[in-house]
């Protein structure tokens, strides 16, 4: 079971990417949800998995479905409960693993994975998760315990120190086991819900009272002054994202030192998720987490936005998601039908993990890579509760992953083909996309106190003393996407000086912004940073006493403001930056168009998207030579140039969504390489030449390599 003894081969998380053996590397992963398989079926599917091209299994670790009775938990149980077996069997695949033992783990269990017995509703001596209503937290029949509660804390603990107990023999190198994910979007998917959906509980008012002496938490309907008012919401988001940060951090140290572990978050909340809450979902999306921020545990992030070309908010939600700090998608769509049709479509997932490659993502995934069916009644979601809103009950019927790309006995399915072709273009660049970053480009600031208190709008609460994210960065976004133009994403907050020599910097700006941050600003634009303020210049300090430092300096730096009652916030951020003469270029076409970049600025990664459903020729410049890519309707495609030549290339030339299909023609400067017919291609040069592989819808596609043109 051995993977090696040096100590350079233990894993570790550096600058979001997973290393193994002193290298980084980049997850090439596929969910395989063992406890609701067939013992029998582990090894032919994970056989399969490793032919995919995946080469790490990852699989959430259900608490109810180890934990035998109170007390009694046992990983080397009985048919699908031999975690210990199912371990074996992937390091003698050949592959590596990535368990997430939740607590909460969602995946369409009872109670989200949760033993029934931590249910407050069950227990009168624990404590529900609270809105400001009062209201319990609820998933299906069940109510969520508050995560403040000493006594689902000290359970929860106790389960995750016993998974840390028993993954210490099958930890990497000794094992297959290379990182652990504490928590799923948050403890429970907060990361998406509205300011006021917890924690108003007894635990977690306490913890508030602690947090902020003095101070009330914000309720929906205030009759204090606007100034309380904004003090009580900015510190109630203060206080939000600690308790997710430090209860995120506590569970982890349950686990123990040994393991390598990671969180989640997820893309902003869906409009048709939130109905009356859509004003504020991204100002409480923003505030738990801390996008562009150093947080105390790498962290991944998941997909489920739905179709990125079915409309603007899919795509915004998505690249915020990807953008919002390095690491992998651990969690793609390519099988569940019941959430999302169009995933059963290959073109769909695999524009979704390209595009979140294209925004900085160090690994993908398949979520779930293998369909399976055999679990127990414990597993079983009760058919009487009615309340899921991604459908019916049916949707947790067996198969699970209907549409994955490997069936119920291991056979390929439909999209077996397609995910051989991606995954041989991802294995064959692992070095570059490792070493590589998003294209570099304006930064967009981030501030946590505004919103902690846009995130509050929604409520009717008068006028408004912060710009929501809903006015200024959503069409930001959408502005740069649409008009191929590259941005980041920094988080304000902190004391860290701001650095000129980073580039373009806009920030928005309210009525009030703290002193410290007046004064941060103030020295960047001194320093002769170009500085764009988003809404009205700030009077006030976060105390709402009088403050006109930025104010003040705005005038004499030649800092821009652009007032939302003006121009567009995209057309205005892309015109200061032509009139500066800044380096971020729009590259507007009929295709979305992203980079990674390296610091060899002749070594250049392009990603390529066709928004339409007709084809057509993509054409860009990258450095002095003329990249062109044909692309299906709907399709996709990544360039690799390295200097001047083409080192690599992967194009979508399938759509199974549509139909259509087209030939793979990519041309880098005097390199040209086609087929003879429409496929799917992965080309990778090496040293003896290109390495290709293509998937056709019918016969044998014949590639013509740059050599031979």
């Amino acid at each position: 079971m051995s993977h090696g003894s040096q100590d350079g081969a233990r894993p570790r998380f550096v600058d979001g990417a997973l290393w193994l053996d002193g290298r980084p590397r980049f997850l090439i992963a596929g969910e395989y949800p063992y406890y609701r398989d067939d013992r029998a079926r582990w090894a032919a599917k994970l056989g399969a998995l490793r032919d995919a091209g995946l080469t790490v299994v990852t699989s959430y670790v259900p608490w109810r479905h180890h934990e035998i009775a109170p007390g009694e938990v046992r990983f080397d149980g009985a048919g699908n409960r031999d975690l210990a077996g199912f371990l074996e069997l992937v390091a003698s695949t050949g592959l590596v693993a990535v368990l997430k033992p939740g607590p909460f783990v969602h995946a369409e269990l009872p109670f989200g994975g949760l033993p029934d017995r931590v249910d407050p509703a069950l227990d009168r001596d624990r404590h529900a998760a609270r809105s400001a209503d009062g209201r319990p937290l609820s998933y299906q029949r069940f109510t969520l315990p508050s995560l403040l509660d000493p006594l689902f804390i000290a359970d929860a603990t106790e389960w995750l120190r016993l998974v840390g107990l028993f993954l210490r023999p099958y930890t990497y190198p000794r094992g297959p086991v290379v990182a652990v994910q504490i928590g799923n979007e948050g403890h429970y998917g907060e990361t998406a819900l509205p300011m006021d959906a917890l924690d108003y509980s007894p635990p977690g008012a306490g913890g508030f009272a602690r947090f902020a002496p003095g101070l009330d938490a914000p309720l929906r309907t205030e009759t204090r002054s606007r100034a309380e008012r904004q003090r009580s919401q900015i510190c109630w988001g203060r206080w939000s994202a600690h308790v997710l940060v430090a209860g995120l951090a506590k569970l982890a140290d349950a686990l123990g030192p040994d393991l390598p572990v990671f969180t989640t978050c997820s893309p902003p909340a869906r409009a048709d998720r939130v109905p009356g809450r859509v004003a504020g979902r991204y100002d409480a999306w923003l505030v738990r987490n801390r996008v562009g921020a150093a947080t105390v545990l790498p962290r991944a992030y998941t997909g489920w936005t739905g179709d990125v070309l079915s409309g603007e908010e899919a795509l915004v939600n998505y690249v915020l998601a990807a953008k919002s700090g390095r690491g992998p998608n651990i969690e793609e769509n390519w099988g569940l039908r019941w959430a999302d049709a169009s995933c059963a479509f290959p073109v769909v997932p695999i524009r979704h993990n390209l595009l979140g490659v294209a925004c900085g993502a160090t690994g993908i995934s398949v979520y779930p890579a293998c369909a399976t069916a055999g679990w127990g009644r414990h597993l079983v979601v009760d058919r009487t509760w009615q309340a899921e809103p991604a459908g019916d009950h049916a949707q947790f019927d067996p198969p699970y992953g209907d549409a994955a790309p490997i069936g119920l006995d291991a056979e390929p399915g439909p999209a077996f083909a397609a995910l051989q072709v991606l995954t041989h273009f991802l294995a064959g660049r692992q070095d570059a996309l490792t070493a590589s970053h998003p294209e570099p480009g304006v930064w967009w600031g981030v501030h946590p106190p505004y919103a902690a208190v846009g995130a509050w709008d929604w409520a009717g609460n008068g006028s408004r003393p912060a710009p929501s994210a809903d006015r200024t960065l959503v069409p930001f976004v959408a502005h740069c996407l649409r008009r191929n133009l590259p941005f980041r994403l920094t988080e304000l907050a902190g004391g860290r000086a701001l650095d000129p020599a980073t580039g373009p910097l806009t920030a928005v700006s309210g009525r009030f912004m703290e002193q410290a941050l007046q004064r941060r600003l103030t020295e960047f634009a001194e320093r002769g940073g170009p500085l764009l303020l988003v809404g009205e210049v700030p009077v006030l300090d976060e105390h709402s006493n009088p403050c006109t430092e930025l104010a003040d300096a705005t005038a004499r730096c030649g800092t821009r403001i652009v007032p939302l009652r003006g121009e567009p916030v995209g057309a205005a951020v892309e015109e200061w930056l032509e009139s500066r003469g800044a380096p971020a270029r729009a590259r507007p076409g009929p295709w979305l168009e992203l980079r990674r970049t390296t610091t060899d600025a002749q070594d250049v990664l392009v990603f390529l998207f066709n928004r339409s459903a007709r084809p057509l020729r993509a054409r860009t410049a990258c450095g002095a030579n003329l990249v062109t890519t044909d692309l299906v309707g709907g399709g996709c495609a990544v360039v690799h140039v390295s200097q001047g030549r083409l080192a690599a290339c992967y194009v979508k030339g399938l759509n199974e969504q549509t139909g259509a299909q087209l030939p793979v023609r990519v041309r880098v400067g005097r390199d040209l390489l086609h087929t003879d017919r429409p496929c799917d291609l992965s080309a990778v040069r090496g040293t003896g030449g290109f390495d290709v592989r293509t998937a056709a819808a019918r016969g044998e596609a014949r590639t013509v390599l740059p050599e031979e043109s």
